[in-house]
């Protein structure tokens, strides 16, 4: 016996809808129930609230060496499933994607990317020389496939499958570029989203107390009314 069968025998991952539950519930058998109950001489549903219990807890048992290191290991796996591993990884895995506990925005050099600008450099600044560069490269590679096209050879010569290769990397570089550019941005565009929700809830709650002054207006008016002709 051993512990949970997570890492012993992983149960195979199909194209199903939902992935198969843990291996570990193979080790909740009825079998494992009541021998952990004729060990220990209490339920095992009784320990449910904090788990099974561990090894410093106050129990009397006259177990040989054999029983109590079958208890030990029914403890093991009978045991809460452990969830720290998460932030001990630091990340985990769902339906075949890998997730971070603190997802980090990838940077050029992350991805493998010629720099094309400074670190340093603020996304206020790049954004516009990267799509004024990426407009120039788009007329560059239309004026390439415009004109009369070159020998073979000569592209072979030159390390080109075709004479608008260079610009078409060009330009996936620069996209790439701008996209992590502006993923930098996030926080001032969740910053900014924030204000103009706030703005526009603000602004709505002053057209409700308007609308409930004149509401009020027209009821005392009303009340005013009905006295008058009272009295």
């Amino acid at each position: 016996m051993s512990g949970h069968p997570t890492q012993e025998d992983p149960l195979p991952i199909t194209n199903t809808l939902f992935p198969p539950p843990p291996a570990y519930w193979q080790s909740f058998t009825e079998t494992n129930i009541q021998r952990y109950k004729s060990l220990t001489g209490t339920s095992f549903f009784d320990n449910q609230g904090d788990g099974v219990k561990g090894d410093n807890d106050n129990i009397d048992l006259n177990l040989g060496e054999e029983e109590t290191k079958e208890l030990e290991e029914l403890k093991i796996r009978l045991n809460r499933p452990r969830n720290d591993w998460v932030e001990e990884d630091g990340r985990w895995m769902s339906f075949g994607t890998l997730f971070n506990i603190k997802p980090t925005i990838p940077t050029i050099k992350d991805i493998g990317l010629p720099p094309l600008f400074h670190s340093t450099t603020t996304p206020e600044k790049s954004l516009p020389n990267l799509l004024s560069s990426f407009l120039h490269t788009i007329l560059l590679l239309l004026d390439v496939l415009t004109t009369s096209a070159r020998t073979p050879d000569e592209l072979m010569h030159a390390g080109w499958a075709h004479e608008g290769d260079q610009y078409i990397q060009h330009l996936s570089n620069l996209a790439a570029s701008m996209m992590i550019h502006s993923n930098s941005l996030r926080q001032m565009q969740s910053e900014s989203t924030l204000i103009l929700m706030m703005e526009k809830e603000i602004e709505e709650r002053k057209k409700q107390t308007e609308s409930l002054r004149r509401k009020c207006k027209e009821i005392s008016t009303k009340i005013k009314r009905l006295k008058e002709v009272k009295g």
